[in-house]
């Protein structure tokens, strides 16, 4: 297919732009959330790459919350943080009688994909946008990353 088929695609709501490190995920992230903005009535840029680089691409601070970019009424993006930031208030950390510490936790292989994972869900499935880019980190975080919810 083409640009103009992807843009012309009105039933998508999620793009995934994948591929390894170094070959232009960003740069075509971006490019394609523009030119998508044109179309469509709002438009989010998310990058789940640990190595954040909208902020360049777009030259103002973006962050884990929706920010909306400079020169677009409908545009905005966000940069999911990869490390771990888990919310234990209200969670029960034990294991029988043994209280799991957070340094425990965070300790565990893959917690960190999991839990961008999480974070990533909980704030896609509370927003109202017409369609979403992913800019995603290179294909083995990535692969993690879509494969953990099994």
């Amino acid at each position: 297919g083409s640009l103009q088929n992807l843009l012309e695609q009105k039933s998508l709501k999620w793009i995934f732009v994948g591929g390894k490190g170094g070959v232009g995920k960003t740069t075509t992230s971006c490019s394609l959330a523009v030119a998508l903005a044109k179309v469509r009535k709002s438009v989010l840029i998310i990058s789940t790459d640990p190595a954040h680089n909208l902020s360049d691409a777009f030259k103002q601070k973006i962050g884990k919350t929706s920010t909306k970019l400079n020169g677009f009424e409908n545009l905005y993006a966000m940069e999911i943080d990869p490390k771990l930031d888990i919310d234990v208030s209200g969670m029960d950390l034990s294991v029988g009688e043994n209280k799991v510490s957070t340094d425990m936790l965070s300790s565990i292989p893959g917690i960190d994909e999991a839990m961008s994972f999480a974070e990533l869900m909980k704030q896609v499935q509370q927003m109202d946008y017409e369609v979403i880019v992913f800019d995603t980190a290179p294909t083995g975080h990535t692969l993690r990353l879509l494969t953990f919810p099994k």
